[in-house]
């Protein structure tokens, strides 16, 4: 086996052992000099009644045998086509949260992976390479101090090139994570309510659970050869970055008061210091 093979085994170990972290809620602590603390700054959960709303579609007719597949969100509990779906968003900031807590949002998410298949590792499953893109936009008007954003804003969206799916063989539950602590990893994030800085370090992970159908690849007793069979699966999800994103804002009624009043006193010292220079002159 050559050295890039080796090499290209040993990042996905990497990248396992840190979507299984992000899946846990935790941070991957490599033997390395100590980092900034990643910010969790927004998340979201499933409404009541939903049982599934993410799809994962083996690229074959049969849905096992294909070597690459898709994944995407459901209109309905048991669709099996692309679709958006409603789910409850919150920004945990403080200053944002105040405004956007648990409120509707429409989550379309579409990635897809071709000619990959599934990997193992000490009886998980990894399906790596996906890329694809998610938006949350709010189904009604949000005003966040004086700044009106109308329905169909962006929450938050993303463009990423290296996700993958992790959970246990024969399992019912598993993650779909990407991080861009790798320069070869890219996730880009846009908000109408926040402002990422270019060189943050990002991940987000998705909760996936009550996974119809079993996490699976064939062959179901080695090594896949194959891209992970089709489920459906609910999801929740929560998205981080380091340094923590800017909020866009704009001050409350009361702030521009003070600060009106501000003015008006460097204004007015301005004039006295004017006039007493005119009566020293």
């Amino acid at each position: 086996m050559t050295a890039n093979f080796f090499e290209m085994e040993i990042n996905m170990i990497k990248k396992t052992l840190t979507a299984a972290a992000l899946a846990a809620g935790t941070m991957f602590v490599a033997a390395t000099p100590a980092q900034a603390v990643i910010t969790t700054f927004a998340q979201y959960q499933a409404l009541p009644g939903q049982t599934a709303n993410i799809y994962w579609k083996n690229n074959a007719a049969d849905n096992s045998t294909g070597t690459g597949g898709s994944i995407y969100t459901t209109a309905t509990n048991s669709s099996t086509v692309a679709g958006s779906r409603l789910v409850s968003f919150s920004f945990l900031q403080p200053s944002l949260a105040a405004f956007v807590t648990n409120v509707n949002a429409s989550f379309t998410l579409n990635a897809s992976v071709a000619a990959t298949p599934a990997l193992l590792a000490g009886g998980f499953l990894i399906q790596p390479g996906i890329a694809g893109s998610f938006s949350f936009l709010t189904t009604a008007p949000i005003t966040v101090g004086n700044t009106f954003y109308a329905t169909g804003s962006n929450l938050l969206s993303a463009t990423f090139s290296q996700g993958a799916i992790v959970g246990q063989r024969n399992g019912t539950s598993g993650s779909f994570s990407a991080t861009s602590e790798d320069p070869a990893d890219t996730i880009v994030y846009t908000s109408d309510f926040l402002t990422f800085d270019p060189t943050s370090s990002l991940d987000f992970s998705l909760s996936l659970t009550s996974i119809t159908g079993v996490l699976q690849a064939v062959p179901t007793n080695t090594t896949p050869t194959r891209a992970l069979r089709s489920f459906r699966a609910l999801s929740t999800g929560s998205f981080s970055s380091d340094p923590a994103p800017i909020v866009t804002a704009i001050p409350e009624p009361a702030v521009w008061g003070l600060m009106i009043v501000g003015f008006g006193m460097v204004g007015l010292q301005t004039r006295r210091r004017a006039r007493n220079a005119t009566v020293a002159a």
